[in-house]
């Protein structure tokens, strides 16, 4: 085929022409054949208006399907759990909405308000947006994988409601993580029909007015549609998968941390070395030195960064970095499979599959799909993990303030003018104190059972508070790597002035602005604004 001939628009450099090309696609698309990963659900949950998200054709046909045959369930009276009996301990007891369609909207309604209980501290009741957005982002992957039954066009509301900017008010405890995250999911599906309250551009507003805004009118829930919004695990998944995406980010950041430590310091280069750290073989402590080894060079422009009259041997915080941050990294990795997983799996309960064997080419299996003990456990091994780095963070702290330990040649805690100054004093109190906040909220969450719902949950998974207790930790590590990096900067200040011997090496340019502490003054917005960067920000 010949191509069309080229026409002059007037402009003499190419380079200049504007670009006709069309935009890239950023939709993220949700179904059976894609994955999402815990950056995706970040993603979405950092747009508080209009995320573009949208189901793949593949997901509108899986939900169909899945529709389809739990219709043909229901004509031939097949016994299904919450639909044609009742909800938990009740499963005994056959429910009002069997077969009937007024009777399924009295059902699905029951369910969502019994589950309308929970509770949030005085102050601050409601689950955070981004947290909320992340929830509601996982559920609709759930749904969009179709073995659960629901009417598609209550799963496209659902998604409206996220694209549409609705957040729903969630109150952050209630959930024991066992049958799934049934409150605060159920929280989240009473505004489909009008109820409760939600975040709707900066207000608290009624749902009713909020999904007029975006064109939906409130709906019934029937069939399954109730209980497909609510059973499963996407509260704590959605809580967790946050959780990675930040401690990856974390991570990262007390690696480079650490380099910039080393270059300031001089310390020994053995330490660093990828044949000592290939000699060992664990996969998190080689990533881990190798990238400590990139930022100090990087820093320190070139790799002869070492100070020969330091110690032959360094500091454990200093020395042993690479083997804590390595170990860190892999309880990471090991974590975000676990989520993953969870993430584009199928949490409800039953699961309705197509089975060709059978007579109605339809299955209903029911089982424990919504338990979360593979994210209960994955969550406390992330908080372990951050608690660690935190750890880790205080004493290179500590290292820098405390002249007697490793920086003999400057001032007690960084002072400007030692005695009349008090230099980083507070910070590092305030670093010293979260450490022991972050002691305190480490614990194995996943081992917390305790049998409730009328002994039918006599085993539960505590998944949603090990996964909220870890996304609370990476803010506080943030805060603490804040702290750090204060102190590595004000170092660099004191030499550049004369007044701490040494070379001052330049500041990195991921470094935040920073200004000295010439003289005492509050540090508390420094602190909180640098945290902000290192927990969100790449």
């Amino acid at each position: 085929m010949n191509s069309p001939p080229s026409i002059h628009v007037g402009y003499s450099d190419v380079a200049n022409r504007p670009d006709t090309s069309p935009a890239p696609d950023t939709t993220l698309w949700l179904g059976p054949d894609r994955q999402l990963t815990c950056e995706a659900v970040e993603k979405v949950a950092s747009v508080p208006n209009h995320a573009a998200v949208d189901f793949t054709p593949v997901a509108q046909e899986a939900m169909l399907s899945s529709y389809g045959r739990l219709r043909r369930l229901q004509a031939a009276g097949t016994p299904l759990y919450g639909t044609t009996t009742g909800f938990g301990p009740f499963v005994q007891f056959t429910s009002n909405g069997e077969g009937d369609e007024k009777g399924g909207h009295e059902h699905g309604a029951g369910l969502i308000a019994h589950l309308g209980a929970g509770w949030g501290p005085v102050g601050e009741p409601w689950t955070s947006a981004d947290v909320v957005r992340a929830v509601m982002l996982v559920r609709t992957n759930t749904l969009a994988q179709g073995m659960s039954g629901i009417r598609p066009g209550v799963a496209e509301r659902y998604l409206n409601m996220l694209t549409g900017g609705i957040v729903p008010c969630v109150p952050p405890v209630g959930s024991v993580g066992a049958s799934g995250d049934l409150i605060p999911l159920a929280h989240i599906a009473r505004v489909l029909t009008g109820d409760g309250p939600v975040f709707y551009k900066g207000r608290i507003v009624p749902s009713t007015d909020a999904l007029a805004a975006i064109g939906i009118a409130p709906l019934a829930l029937e069939g399954r549609d109730a209980l497909a919004l609510t059973n499963g695990t996407a509260f704590l998944s959605g809580i967790a998968a946050l959780a990675v995406a930040r401690a990856e980010r974390l991570t990262r950041c007390a690696e480079r941390l650490t380099g910039w430590m080393y270059a300031t310091l001089g310390a020994r280069a053995d330490a660093l070395d990828p044949r000592l750290h290939a000699a060992r073989g664990h996969a998190g402590q080689k990533t881990s030195a190798r990238h400590i080894r990139e930022e100090t060079i990087a820093i320190a422009r070139g790799d002869n960064w070492e100070d020969a009259t330091r110690p032959l041997q360094e500091i454990y915080s200093l020395r042993c970095a690479p083997q804590i941050l390595g170990a860190c990294r892999e309880n990471l990795d090991h974590a975000r499979r676990l989520v993953e997983t969870e993430i584009n799996g199928v949490t409800d309960n039953p699961l309705l599959l197509e089975d060709s064997e059978a007579s109605l080419s339809a299955v209903a299996l029911h089982g424990g799909n919504f338990q979360g003990q593979q994210v209960a456990f994955a969550a406390d091994a992330l908080n372990a993990a951050l608690v660690q780095m935190a750890v880790l963070a205080e004493r290179q702290i500590d290292a820098l303030v405390s002249p007697s330990r490793t920086n003999d040649n400057a001032p007690l805690l960084l002072s400007w003018r030692p005695g009349a100054f008090s230099g980083l004093a507070g910070a590092q109190i305030t670093a010293t104190a979260l450490v022991a906040e972050m002691r305190a909220h480490c614990h194995a969450h996943a081992t917390y059972s305790i049998p409730t719902n009328g002994g039918n949950q006599d085993v539960v998974s505590m998944g949603t508070l090990a996964a909220r207790m870890a996304l609370a930790q990476t803010e506080r590590l943030a805060a603490v790597l804040a702290v750090l990096a204060m102190a590595l900067a004000q170092l660099t200040f004191l030499r550049e002035e004369g007044l701490a011997a040494g070379h001052a090496v330049c500041l990195p340019v991921w470094m935040p602005r920073f200004e000295p502490i010439r003289e005492d003054r509050a540090v508390y917005t420094d602190i909180q604004r640098l945290s902000a960067v290192f927990l969100h920000k790449n």
